[in-house]
């Protein structure tokens, strides 16, 4: 899937950011996120699930950071 294509509600992407830490929580590069909801604004919130699948919510993701 091309980063050009558009996020859509619901479906599985992968992050394409540098893995990071939030809030004690390391966001893993590569990792599987699920799209959870496409801002007016063009910006992406996404559903995370760390190793032990717990999930966290992350706002502000750019659409081409989804592929």
């Amino acid at each position: 899937m091309s980063a050009e294509s558009p996020v859509v509600v619901g479906e599985l992407r992968k992050l394409n950011r540098p893995t990071f830490l939030l809030n004690g929580i390391f966001v893993l590069q590569g990792s599987t996120v699920e799209v959870r909801a496409v801002r007016p604004d063009g910006l992406v919130e996404i559903e995370y699930r760390d190793r032990e699948g717990n999930p966290h919510i992350l706002t502000d993701i750019k659409p081409d950071e989804l592929v």
